[in-house]
């Protein structure tokens, strides 16, 4: 007959791995609706103080919000209540690999990290060591002392990270994942921002940028539609504003005829 599956069939293991994975690496959202409600709040209160702000302040506006889900359905529920974004953000880092936010993550967590680092580093340490000893067979129990005494003077080490050559460890993984999930949902929630016309986008890089040229550039991008620009006229452009005038001319001509 068929061997009873049990939670420690390695299939059954695998699964499970595999389902926890995928937990760590996905954020809890709550739902567009909620969100959308909560900043509606939020924004209505600010509303009641905003002309406060400086002489002739607007109404509306002069608010941020940091980390908004990146899903279809809660842009969606913000556009349904009216309450879209002048301008979206977008930090990116994707040059040299991503090794910048890597970095900056690695040194977030560095505890959490380095302690999963040493524990893999010395499970494959006594694993070997396990594998050596299986392979030597030693008989000798003077020749077991000498090994446990050089053993002793073995120390596990952490490597060392600089900071422009993140190496592929496995205690990243997650935050990989993280990152590529991340840019995967930004590509489908941009082409659905794009759909708003009133709403411009802008990608910033990361990389060898500090908070304050970010925030600068964040800042020109959102005063550019209130900036004068000049407009260059063609040879065409004067063209049609000869005629143009020629016709608002025989039209006065016209009219004084009339009277």
């Amino acid at each position: 007959g068929m061997s009873e599956i049990t939670a420690d069939h390695p299939e059954v293991q695998a699964m499970v791995e595999e389902a926890i994975k995928s937990a760590s690496v996905s954020e809890v959202t709550l739902s567009p609706e909620i969100y959308a409600e909560v900043l509606e709040r939020a924004i209505a209160e600010l509303m009641k103080k905003n002309k406060d702000r400086f002489p002739g302040a607007p109404e509306k506006g002069g608010w941020v919000v940091d980390n908004y889900p990146l899903s279809v359905d809660h842009w969606s529920a913000l556009s349904e209540k009216g309450l879209l974004p002048d301008t979206v953000v977008c930090l990116k880092d994707t040059e040299k690999d991503g090794v910048c936010i890597l970095h900056r993550t690695y040194l977030a967590n560095r505890d959490e990290i380095n302690s999963k680092i040493l524990k893999r580093l010395t499970d494959e340490a006594l694993q070997k060591k396990e594998e050596e000893e299986a392979r030597e067979m030693l008989t000798s129990e003077e020749d077991q002392s000498l090994e446990a005494a050089e053993e002793k003077g073995e120390k596990i080490m952490l490597p060392e990270f600089a900071e422009d050559d993140f190496p592929d460890i496995p205690e990243m993984e997650i935050i990989k994942r993280k990152i590529d999930l991340f840019m995967h949902d930004w590509q489908t929630v941009e082409s659905e921002i794009k759909q708003s016309p009133l709403v411009q986008v802008v990608a910033l890089e990361i990389a060898e940028q500090t908070p304050e040229s970010l925030l600068n550039q964040t800042v020109l991008v959102m005063e550019k539609p209130f900036k004068y620009h000049g407009w260059e006229l063609s040879a065409e452009d004067l063209d049609e504003e000869a005629e143009d005038l020629a016709a608002e001319g025989e039209d006065e001509e016209e009219v004084e005829e009339e009277e």
